[in-house]
């Protein structure tokens, strides 16, 4: 089996019916049932992996994952992780040492185990068909296990408490980042409502990480630490950048000094939540400072040239929005003579409107409207939709429509001047894929 079969029979298997998490969360005691019936026939791997961190929140989680994978891998340990969704490619969910999968290895797991465990899964199992994301979940321990991982880093895909990433028998560490608004009306009706989904991943004496701040979420946290005896963690942030340049910055906490190789203040809040954990597995301050310095942190205000200009990103809702914009503001107060390029993409199902709103605030001298292409299941915002909203907010500038995000690019770039900006965003499907075409 080739790669790009084993990628079309994994996507073929959408149009079988199913009860979503997504779009059902009424019904969410079947999930984490039948993805363990299926682990069952892969001989549960998730019960081979000693040790969990298990990540979940609305901003952050990835950033988070990444970094804590980083400092584990400097301190000695064989450390797994998960993340989701994939930029680009599939196999890129699923990283393992300092590698992600390759693109023969996910051809040769499906082929050899996940197609003969499915066919298992339908013939035996009393329930519906599993997700893509708990199948996608699956592939990963899978994959963990048969490496012999000491340490697995999960990423939850949303919310918590019945996430397909829940499956796991045990856990060392949960860390809920922050709550936000992403997923309103699927996890819960508001910012209640999605904290206690989300905190339904603590467990009995597992000590919990956190970033919020307020209040009225924090006693959601405690009151569900309370009754798993267990410890709420809550990072002061309380920090001195005492460096910043437009490729890294250097902070003190505790009286230490970090560094981290990415653009953007709150990743900073990030760096910290996870040496707080680092320090409370007892690794060594010297692994932590490294780790933290060798995080690359891909489509998070990236980098991806300086002549021209170009930062990619991954801001798909408002309160990664409004990190993002905060620090091209920044990076505008550095190059004042710079216009701001905006080339934009939306999956449907975001909250578009108040995003544009933020991204207007940079007063872009061009906008190019486009969509992801390389992800044929998910429902993408009309390029004419995203001009027409943008032009509320800024009518006199200057737009493009184009279905093909190469071509949305290469417009993009014919409009800018020597010194400007082009700040690409809104999905992460559309940054990865715009970052294939930056580096051909």
């Amino acid at each position: 089996m080739t790669f790009e079969q084993a990628e079309q029979y994994i996507y073929s298997l959408s149009n079988l019916p199913r009860t979503e998490y997504m779009r059902d969360i009424k019904h969410c005691n079947i999930y984490l049932k039948r993805l363990q019936f299926f682990l069952d026939i892969l001989k549960n791997p998730e019960q081979h992996i000693p040790h969990y961190i298990h990540v979940t929140g609305t901003s952050g989680k990835g950033s988070i994952t990444n970094m804590l994978h980083q400092i584990l891998l400097e301190s000695g340990k064989i450390v797994a992780s998960n993340v989701s969704p994939h930029p680009t490619s599939i196999e890129e969910r699923w990283r393992l040492g300092d590698k992600t999968m390759s693109k023969q290895e996910f051809a040769d797991i499906i082929d050899a185990v996940i197609k003969p465990a499915l066919d298992t899964y339908i013939r035996t199992s009393p329930y519906d068909m599993i997700s893509f994301f708990e199948i996608m979940t699956a592939i990963g321990l899978f994959w963990f296990a048969k490496h012999n991982a000491q340490w697995c880093i999960l990423e939850v895909g949303c919310g918590g408490k019945f996430d397909s990433t829940n499956i796991i028998p045990h856990k060392d560490i949960a860390i809920i980042t922050n709550i936000g608004l992403d997923h309103i009306g699927i996890i819960g009706d508001n910012k209640k409502e999605i904290a206690i989904e989300k905190s339904g991943i603590i467990l009995k004496n597992v000590p919990v990480f956190t970033q919020e701040t307020d209040p009225t979420i924090l006693d959601v946290f405690k009151n569900e630490c309370d009754k798993q005896d267990t410890i709420l963690h809550i990072s002061n942030n309380d920090y001195k950048k005492t460096n910043s340049d437009i490729s890294e910055m250097t902070f003190l906490y505790n009286e230490k000094q970090f560094t981290i190789e990415t653009l953007g203040e709150h990743q900073i809040n990030n760096a910290i939540l996870c040496i707080d954990v680092a320090k409370h597995l007892g690794i060594k301050q010297e692994d932590i400072q490294i780790g933290l310095k060798k995080t690359n942190l891909p489509l998070r205000m990236e980098i991806m040239s300086k002549d021209p200009f170009v930062i990619i990103d991954g801001a798909h809702n408002p309160d990664k929005m409004k990190t993002s914009v905060k620090t091209m503001q920044e990076i505008k107060k550095l190059y004042p003579q710079a216009n701001i390029h905006l080339l934009l993409g939306f999956s449907k199902d975001k909250n578009i409107e108040t995003m544009l709103e933020q991204l207007s605030t940079l007063d872009p001298h061009t906008v190019s409207c486009t969509r992801n292409t390389a992800h044929a299941f998910k429902t993408v915002a009309t390029p004419k939709y995203i001009e027409e909203k943008i032009k509320l907010s800024t009518p006199e500038t200057k737009t493009f429509i184009s279905l093909d995000p190469q071509l949305a690019l290469k417009w993009s770039q014919t409009q800018m001047e020597k010194h400007d900006i082009l700040f690409i965003t809104g999905s992460i499907y559309l940054s990865g894929e715009i970052q294939t075409y930056l580096t051909i």
